[in-house]
């Protein structure tokens, strides 16, 4: 069946109009501002992934119109063709930003939809995963030999997959702005993350293809970093946090560092560049209380772990950490935090 766009230029279309989208929202959220822009640049953001969901899961019937259904598979049944779809690497990470994004439409139950804030998780699901080269239009219809034979299971895990991230989303937004947190508010949501995570870094052979590998590095990488501020904040409930804190930040300095070296060490693909990029990222990262943008007790020790998880997205977005790193950083994110109080609470001691 014949596609009525290709779906790489509604790809580079939705990529290119999500800037678009986010000016539009920073000028209407405001309170002043008495229309509410959010509801519809939900729907347009919507409309755009079904419509490219949609042209792609076409190319899958009769007779293969991207290179996508070449490698996958192709059917006369449009549920066939959409398990075909699925089955490959992007077209899960596809499916799983239709998921997610309708989740968050549906369960989002604030009329004012953070759509800036939401509509970040597309980014790597669609422009760094799926625009790179799959969906280009090809004119063989020989499909091939290798294409495995579609099972339900890729469909099932996009859907759960794009469910808990967007819950996820939903938890943590309103826990980036509250100075002080408790376990007992935040558990759950550190509970959907640290899954998140773990279902992220034992994805399947297939996920883990190029580059789709990548984009399941920066959600474990992402899901860690906010695991990481969330413990973060409940630090800051503590009385150890009323004090000078220096030392569990230069904890938090010397543990990155001592990693880094040891990544350099004992792993290959990182470079002195790249560990260069982590370091001056998290240094700015630590500046964000002189900037005003966060001024609570231990923002300077978030402001760091962002950064150096910020540093590590950019390295893997150019394939520059292999698997065993980046688990190692994700780890380590999330194990400072609990160790600030501990720190601080002996340097007193002594």
């Amino acid at each position: 069946m014949e596609m009525w766009f290709g779906v790489e230029p509604l790809l580079s279309l939705l990529v290119l109009s999500l800037p678009v989208v986010w000016i539009i929202d920073w000028r209407f959220s405001s309170k002043s501002s008495s229309m509410n822009s959010s509801k519809y640049l939900s729907y347009f953001l919507l409309f755009l992934i079904i419509l490219i969901v949609l042209q792609a899961v076409l190319g899958h019937l009769e007779t293969p119109s991207h290179l996508h259904a070449v490698y996958w598979g192709i059917s006369d049944s449009i549920f066939l063709a959409a398990l075909n779809f699925s089955n490959g690497p992007e077209g899960r990470l596809l499916l799983i930003a239709l998921f997610y994004w309708i989740y968050i439409i549906i369960r989002y139950k604030s009329t004012n939809l953070p759509v800036t804030i939401c509509s970040l998780f597309l980014i790597p699901l669609i422009a760094i995963g799926a625009s790179a080269g799959s969906f280009e239009s090809v004119t063989e219809s020989i499909v091939s030999p290798y294409a495995p034979t579609p099972t339900i299971y890729p469909l099932l895990v996009s859907l759960i997959t794009g469910i808990l991230l967007g819950e996820g989303m939903i938890r943590s937004i309103p826990l980036f702005s509250i100075s002080k947190l408790t376990l007992l508010q935040t558990r759950s949501t550190i509970a959907l993350w640290v899954s998140i995570a773990g279902i992220m870094y034992f994805a399947d052979q297939i996920s883990s293809l190029p580059p789709s590998g990548n984009v399941i590095s920066l959600i474990f990488l992402i899901s860690t970093t906010i695991v990481a501020d969330i413990l973060g904040g409940i630090s800051e409930s503590s009385p150890e946090s009323n004090r000078e804190t220096w030392p569990s930040l230069a904890f938090t300095v010397f543990c990155i560092g001592i990693v880094l070296l040891l990544i350099i060490m004992n792993f290959e693909g990182i470079t002195l560049s790249g560990i260069g990029i982590m370091s001056i990222v998290a240094a700015l990262g630590a500046q964000l209380p002189s900037l005003g943008f966060d001024t609570r007790n231990r923002s300077s020790h978030r402001g760091i772990i962002l950064g150096a998880s910020t540093g590590s997205c950019v390295l893997v977005i150019f394939s520059s950490l292999n698997e065993p790193s980046i688990f190692v950083l994700g780890l380590l994110f999330m194990l400072i935090p609990q160790c600030w109080n501990v720190i601080d609470r002996q340097f007193w001691k002594s």
